[in-house]
């Protein structure tokens, strides 16, 4: 599934690196991590243990901005095995809790694997864990050194374990050029395709928070979560360059994940909900609130590869949040043959965004809602690939590197949404090729905003090869548009309705009216309305 990622050549490598990895390191200056300010250590709970790294014989003298011990500039101490040894005994009897009260240099923490029951607190600003040079591992997994391999093995899924807590602390995941960091294998990221190297990568658990955790320099995923529930992340802060560095991501099975207050700068998708993944299975009800997004997409959501495998993503809401995306703010497929509404449901709502879309289809989906959705187009770094043709910013068109294929979709609704162009970029609302349907859209509340003197937009829709079962219009501000759809394009719309059609002063074709409509007929210039299915004149 991950080989995907091979498919994008060395222009996104290019356009990744450029978006984030500018914010991390300066000319001539080594890596700056975000500081999330001091943070009080844990407070003492009934039948836990805690444990502290500077009182179980650890150096804690590696700085983690570079890895050097951090006294003398020389090696620093690989603090890991201990670690290891303190927290194996984790159990639900005997839950532990390890506070990293300084900086650690790790060859990998391997922790207890399908019980769960341990935890890792940092102190804030300065503690944390630098992943070791040449390890070619995970900085911190559950289970033996081995856990992750293979990397997709498939269903079934194994039973969870539970009750794992991540807070206060940073993780340098050591991403160097294939050669000199975590990774030597040739490649930054991992066994190339096969075996992904993550910074923190956790699997079969329930009941997992992860709190105000910096993660930098991963050499592929920033957080890897593989057949786990009942998660919550918060205030953490992920910021790394180059192809495979997602956010979190989430490989199926996974359910009941919220998602607030953080900040995503990655070279890959910020969030990716992958049901083929991992074990595979079905992926629902996730929250993503007030986050900020530079990466190559907000989200990517997809439940099959064109394999036996097909699974359904249900439930997911993104609200509040702000970002740059260079592809699209959501990557919604990688194929078609997905089973029908196989993305559920999924609603956008008080966010702005700026991308060459907002959804980028390549399968199957049932309802998606936008509401209150601030959308600025922009192609910056996009990568487009056959067989896409037309290249217009949309809020919703074929996904610019896996639009080949048709979709079938239920519904798309727009309330109180607006695109706001800067410069006299080709956009519409709806771009739809390749033989696409969408049972109903409809606009309750949708403007073009210009901050300049653009020239109109010709279409509300661009119909190249596709259609809209009904199309709805109850709000539309139509001063920057020329039409709802091309003429010819009025055949691949079922019926129009909705009352707002009249004061858009749009013409539409008699053919093409529900009744009871009011709108103006092409066919005579007046304002018509269809009793019956015949037209006779409208009047107020």
């Amino acid at each position: 599934m991950i080989d995907r990622r091979s498919f994008i050549q060395t222009a996104v490598l290019i356009a990744a690196g450029s978006a984030s990895g500018s914010q991390l390191l300066g000319c001539g200056s080594e890596l700056v991590i975000p500081c999330l300010g001091p943070a009080p250590a844990p407070t003492p709970l009934p039948g836990m243990t805690y444990i502290r790294a500077s009182e179980i014989g650890c150096a804690l003298d590696c700085k983690l901005e570079t890895g050097r011990n951090k006294y003398t500039g020389g090696h620093a101490t690989d603090d890991g095995p201990r670690i290891n040894a303190a927290m194996a005994g984790a159990t639900a009897d005997n839950p532990i809790t390890l506070i990293i009260d300084g900086s650690a240099l790790i060859s990998g923490l391997f922790l207890p694997a399908g019980g769960g029951h341990w935890s890792i607190a940092g102190l804030g600003c300065g503690t944390g864990f630098f992943v070791k040079s040449g390890i070619n591992n995970d900085g911190i997994h559950n289970g033996p050194p081995g856990a992750a391999v293979p990397f997709d093995p498939g269903p079934p899924a194994p039973a969870r374990g539970m009750d794992v807590s991540l807070s206060n602390f940073t993780v340098n995941g050591n991403q160097g050029d294939g050669h000199n960091g975590d990774s030597t294998t040739g490649t930054a990221r991992g066994t190339d395709d096969v075996i992904f190297f993550c910074s923190i990568n956790l699997m079969n658990l329930d009941n997992l928070r992860i709190e105000n955790v910096v993660v930098v320099n991963s050499p592929a995923y920033h957080f890897r979560l593989s057949n786990v529930g009942n998660v919550v992340v918060t205030g953490c802060v992920m910021q790394s360059h180059g192809l495979g560095t997602d956010g979190l991501h989430f490989d199926g099975p996974a359910n009941d994940i919220a998602i607030s207050n953080c900040s995503f700068a990655t070279g890959d998708d910020s969030i990716a909900l992958n049901c083929p993944e991992g074990y595979s299975g079905n992926i629902s009800r996730v929250a993503v609130t007030n986050c900020s997004f530079n990466s190559w997409s907000l989200m990517r959501l997809y439940t099959t590869t064109g394999s036996p495998i097909k699974d359904q993503i249900d439930s997911v809401s993104v609200s509040q949040c702000t970002g740059t995306l260079m592809e699209a703010a959501f990557l919604i497929g990688l194929s078609s043959g997905s089973i029908p509404q196989s993305v559920a449901s999924l609603t956008i709502s008080d966010c702005t965004l700026t991308a060459p879309t907002i959804l980028g289809i390549a399968e199957n989906f049932g309802n998606i809602a936008l509401k209150n959705v601030t959308f600025v187009p922009s192609q910056s770094g996009v990568v487009w690939t056959a067989p896409v043709v037309n290249r217009i910013s949309a809020f919703l068109r074929p996904s610019p590197l896996y639009g080949g294929g048709a979709c079938i979709a239920s519904s798309l609704s727009f309330e109180n949404c607006r695109m706001v162009r800067e410069s006299d970029v080709e956009v519409a609302a709806v771009v739809l090729e390749n033989g696409a349907t969408i049972a109903n859209v409809e606009f309750n509340g949708f403007a073009v905003v210009d901050t300049g003197p653009h020239s109109p937009v010709p279409a509300l829709l661009t119909i190249g090869s596709g259609s809209v079962g009904q199309l709805v219009l109850d709000s539309i501000d139509s001063s920057h548009m020329t039409g709802v759809i091309t003429a010819t394009g009025f055949s691949n719309i079922g019926s129009a309705a909705g009352k707002g059609v009249l004061a858009t002063g749009w013409e539409f074709p008699d053919a093409v009216m529900a009744d009871g409509v009011p709108y103006i007929s092409a066919n005579s210039g007046l304002p018509s309305i269809k009793i019956a299915g015949v037209v006779q004149p409208y009047t107020s």
